[in-house]
């Protein structure tokens, strides 16, 4: 018996901290409310109003209830009427928690326990309304089922995430006027003039934008037809624009990057061209890498300021990265270049990102073979269009988002750190677009000839230049015990990118330091 009435007691108790708990939370998502909704505030106003005559004229307030009813309901009145504004904060909580069951009921969708997500809160962000929801129904159900959600919620849903826990989850939304557009032709006004940063499409909400001296180097992943080298091809013209220098490669004879590129930039068809010009920007990145930190400068930007340079950026264009990297079925006496190659690439992805030498690489079929970890570790900018399978997904975004984005060509998603923002890439027509651009593209230090010291006639007190006719650069080794300066020629020519690690190591080794200044 006293083991029943225990139990008895244990359940009246959790009841009473349940119904405790959800008058709290209703007191507090009311009062979230009301601060975003005028009237609800003035409602508040009222009922502030009425506790304070309760308090300040309590004889009167107990002579308008009538004195027929019991004693304890008059006092139960009376303090409904002090508590009035918390009351009415609980009401409001209550009202739109009412409205999402209504919401969920109508496209069944609830937990395994029968259970609608209860509403937790509400928050707005700019034009950006943040929704909360206490669910047991697991994120990957919530993901999958986001267009019957927006149909009933009446919104566009621009994320599904957990909130501070598994059983809290988090819809970023904004209003169902606002909609992603379906086609979105590239225009000027999309130009940005700040060199570096350059702009994908458009979402919901406003243009999507990065800047390549915080995040240098991307990749753009999408089957057949989803209009992925579209939108290599217009970050390309805008990279044109900004006065960069480009390398295109394409294995496939050239077709993506027609003969129209070839008035931009080099366009690489064969596998051994595309290995001289990688080794090429690896000693060009070298150089760059030993000035910056000479000058403690972090970026592009900061060198070209600093110095009052026009050290060029660089961008590497890759339409297809199996083309280049995939070794399967390659014969063995073949598989050299390929790894060759494939250590280029990875060199310039992590030792490029300061320097201004941006790798744009495309994939159709994301694949751990070709895409290895350390090019994709050091890809910041992760773009991925619909992808049927959710490897794919996971490998080039780190979830399986790509598997629930709408078949829509041109529509993609845009990830970096921990935001994937869903966009309408721009649609670039190569045959109307590309035009002549008259703009200044800088300098590479690899450029510089070799340079020779003047040789002085004996009698004539005047130096006399080298034959080669060329404007003379040059490279000086300073010893820093002396003060003795000699010319030297260009102390990496010739070498790979293991064998300038090694003289740049002997040199330091001899006390020598390289500098730069003339350039």
């Amino acid at each position: 018996m006293d083991k029943e009435l225990n139990s008895l007691l244990e359940s009246i108790l959790l009841l009473l901290i349940q119904m405790l708990k959800g008058f709290i939370m209703g007191v507090w998502h009311g009062l979230r409310k009301a601060l975003q909704n005028k009237w609800y505030l003035t409602g508040i106003g009222i009922t502030l109003v009425f506790s304070v005559i309760c308090i300040t004229e309590k004889a009167m307030v107990c002579r308008m209830i009538p004195e027929t009813i019991p004693e304890w309901l008059q006092q139960g009145i009376y303090l409904m009427l002090l508590a009035a504004p918390v009351i009415y904060l609980f009401l409001i909580g209550q009202t739109g928690q009412k409205n999402y069951d209504k919401c969920f009921e109508d496209i069944g969708f609830k937990g395994k326990n029968g259970k609608f997500p209860k509403y937790a809160g509400s928050s707005k962000e700019g034009k950006k309304i943040l929704l909360f929801f206490q669910s047991t129904i697991p994120l990957s159900e919530w993901r999958s089922s986001r267009e019957r959600l927006e149909t009933a919620l009446d919104c566009s849903i621009i994320k599904i995430e957990n909130g501070r826990n598994k059983r809290t989850v988090k819809l970023t939304t904004l209003p169902s006027d606002y909609k992603i557009p379906t086609m979105v032709k590239w225009s000027e006004e999309y130009r940005n003039e700040k060199n570096g940063v350059l702009t994908l499409g458009i979402s919901a909400l406003d243009p999507i934008s990065f800047n390549l001296n915080r995040v240098p180097h991307v990749l753009v992943a999408g089957e057949t037809g989803s209009g992925k080298s579209v939108i290599l091809r217009c970050l390309l013209w805008q990279l044109i624009e900004q006065g960069a220098r480009v390398y295109m490669i394409d294995f496939k004879g050239g077709v993506e990057f027609g003969k129209q590129y070839e008035q931009y930039g080099e366009v690489i068809t064969e596998r051994e061209r595309a290995l001289q010009v990688l080794e090429l920007l690896v000693r060009e990145n070298e150089y760059r890498l030993h000035i910056f930190r000479d000058l403690e400068v972090k970026n592009l930007d900061e060198y070209n300021k600093k110095t009052k340079q026009n050290l060029c950026r660089i961008g590497v264009f890759t339409d297809e990265l199996a083309e280049m990297l995939d070794k399967k079925g390659v014969a063995k006496e073949e598989r050299e270049i390929y790894e060759k190659i494939e250590g280029r690439l990875s060199t310039l992805a992590r030792l490029s990102r300061a320097t201004g030498i941006n790798l744009f690489m495309g994939v159709q079929r994301p694949d751990a073979n070709v895409l290895t970890g350390q090019i994709k570790n050091n890809i910041p900018v992760r773009i991925s269009g619909r992808f049927a399978d959710k490897t794919a997904s996971e490998i080039v975004l780190g979830n399986t988002d790509a598997v629930n984005l709408p078949d829509i060509k041109g529509r993609f998603l845009y990830k970096v750190g921990n935001e994937t923002i869903e966009f309408q890439s721009f649609y670039f027509d190569d045959e109307t677009m590309l035009r002549e651009v008259c703009v200044d593209q800088g300098e590479m230090l690899t450029e510089a000839p070799v340079y020779k010291a003047p040789v002085q006639k004996p009698g004539t007190g005047k130096a006399e230049a080298d034959g080669s006719g060329r404007k003379g650069k040059k490279v000086t080794a300073v010893k820093t015990s002396g003060d003795i300066k000699n010319s030297y020629e260009d102390p990496f020519a010739g070498m790979n990118s293991q064998e300038i690690e090694e003289e740049m190591r002997r040199m330091d080794e001899e006390d020598l330091n390289l500098n730069f200044g003339d350039f």
